[in-house]
């Protein structure tokens, strides 16, 4: 059984360790719409089982009125509108959740996240690839599928530094943490054996978690020049195939 982000997001509550790294996320409604953009400066509201970025809706409180995101579409809204241009911004029948918008740290004036590619080929989670994700211009979502590129993680970690190794290598001790803790903690829940786990930089260097992702897409270390990575996922992938045939 495999669970939606809001399922993985319960179950990552429960941990102390994981719990200062969550942002606040609920399930969609009208009136926590309104209280959770009373409360934040921007939200993201995105389908409980979308992937690649897929439906993503980001509201963003503007000095008179809220900016509403999907996709290429970008409307000025006053407040009256905003749940109805929410609504028809939906993509699917779907839940949706409501997440806490981040001050999410920039690298060359575009935002970027991490991609933790975690896979369990025999006993053992392994990490199996980490890469940064830099958002195409003007863009506010990371996804390949968003126009998202991929980026050396410890090229970018050093920029955010200031070529501070020991900060990035805090940093990176720190994800690889968070990752397999946060792997062990849903996995004793869902049968998964992959999971794509998003965690984000804030502009003070703190880690949030995203998302952990069931089914993550790897398109993305086709990109880097050092196919490594690449190459450990689909061998494992192979494995895996051939141990626990579906």
């Amino acid at each position: 059984m495999t669970m939606g982000k809001m399922g993985n997001y319960r179950v990552m509550l429960q941990n102390r360790n994981l719990r200062p790294h969550l942002p606040e996320t609920r399930w969609m409604t009208d009136a926590g719409t309104l209280r959770m953009l009373g409360a934040h400066s921007s939200v993201f509201i995105k389908p409980d089982l979308g992937s690649g970025g897929n439906g993503i809706i980001r509201v963003r409180k503007l000095s008179r009125g809220y900016e509403v995101r999907s996709g290429p579409s970008r409307k000025i809204v006053g407040a009256g509108s905003v749940l109805r241009t929410v609504r028809s911004s939906r993509r699917s029948n779907n839940r949706y959740l409501m997440q806490k918008g981040l001050q999410i740290a920039r690298y060359q004036g575009k935002i970027f996240d991490i991609r933790v590619y975690m896979q369990k080929p025999e006993h053992k989670w392994v990490i199996a690839g980490m890469v940064a994700r830099v958002a195409a211009p003007h863009k506010f979502l990371t996804n390949y599928h968003q126009g998202g590129h991929a980026e050396p993680l410890q090229k970018v970690l050093l920029n955010q530094f200031k070529n501070n190794q020991a900060k990035v290598d805090a940093c990176h001790r720190k994800i690889e943490q968070l990752s397999m803790t946060i792997a062990h903690t849903v996995s004793k829940w869902s049968s998964t054996r992959e999971l794509g786990i998003d965690l984000a930089l804030d502009k003070n260097g703190y880690i949030w978690i995203l998302e952990a992702n069931s089914h993550p897409g790897h398109r993305l270390f086709t990109q880097l020049a050092d196919q490594t990575m690449y190459s450990t996922i689909i061998e494992n992938k192979r494995k895996m195939a051939v141990q626990y045939p579906i």
